[in-house]
């Protein structure tokens, strides 16, 4: 299914995001690459070790700009606008056989990025993806923030503001759903992410968080350095119910971000540094 409701607001999206690459991000290094899920954008930043970003359900690498800085003091970041959200790639967003999708597209991501190993960061739904690679030689290891994939979201509870703002968004609207989901913490983005976030219920049609990946999926993990950062106030994944799959399924570390919520990515980006250069050995936690 094609996310975008028309032409005209493809345009707009699109324009937005290579505008807000150009001015906050002057120095990356963009191109599309050929997946099968279709033409993939990718921004480079930074020198370093490698680290491929997934962003968050809706977040490409302009709404992401500030994690990104934020990521490339001390890395070599390519932030991944994902098929099928709003952004810079292909428009069609996957409707089955996502674990068997995203592996053969994220297989193509991680050969264009580079020859050597990449960390990748996956943020909410971008979490669910990184988890549907292939384990192997191609990743050093996953920080996996406020990761989707794990256990049901709280859909009620993020649905009740949330509504309104779909139906007809507004700054205001806008506002109070970024309030919610990020627990009250202050975003150094927020004005960024407001102008974004009110564009794109207007524009594109919404998707809900993938469920629970099958354990199999989830356990092939076990020998890979895995970092979960989960934010006390995330309202979507609540931390207390991420501990256990994350320790039991994936051997990974769990580390909690008190004041934090579920866009602990924005909040907290010196955490996900953190979470990237710390040792996470398999079955830590």
């Amino acid at each position: 299914m094609d996310i975008y409701r028309s032409e005209p607001g493809r345009t707009l999206l699109r324009d937005w995001s290579s505008l807000q690459i150009s001015r906050l991000l002057p120095d990356a290094r963009c191109r599309w690459i050929d997946t099968p899920l279709g033409p993939t954008h990718l921004t480079t930043v930074g020198s370093g070790p490698a680290v491929v970003l997934l962003p968050g359900t809706t977040l490409g690498a302009a709404a992401s700009a500030y994690v990104v800085r934020a990521l490339a003091a001390d890395h070599r970041v390519t932030a991944v606008d994902v098929p099928g959200q709003p952004g810079l790639s292909h428009g069609e967003r996957p409707a089955d056989d996502l674990v068997g999708r995203y592996r053969a597209w994220i297989d193509e991501v991680l050969a264009a990025v580079g020859t050597e190993p990449a960390t990748i960061v996956g943020e909410s739904l971008g979490a669910a993806i990184a988890l549907c690679a292939g384990p192997g030689p191609a990743v050093a290891g996953l920080v996996l923030v406020a990761p989707a994939g794990l256990v049901p979201a709280r859909v009620t509870a993020s649905l009740r503001p949330a509504l309104p703002w779909l139906w007809h968004p507004t700054e205001a609207r806008t506002e109070r759903v970024l309030s919610f989901l990020s627990g009250g913490a202050p975003l150094p983005d927020r004005r960024h992410l407001v102008e974004w976030m009110t564009l794109v219920p207007e524009h594109t049609r919404s998707s809900l968080a993938p469920a629970p990946l099958p354990n199999a999926v989830l356990t092939a993990w076990r020998d890979i350095p895995c970092v979960v950062l989960a934010g006390r106030r995330d309202p979507i994944f609540p931390a207390e119910e991420l501990t256990r799959p994350a320790r039991m399924l994936l051997g990974a570390r769990v580390e909690f971000v008190a004041d934090a919520g579920h866009l602990l990515a924005h909040s907290h980006p010196d955490a996900v540094r953190r979470g990237i250069t710390a040792p996470a050995g398999p079955g830590a936690g």
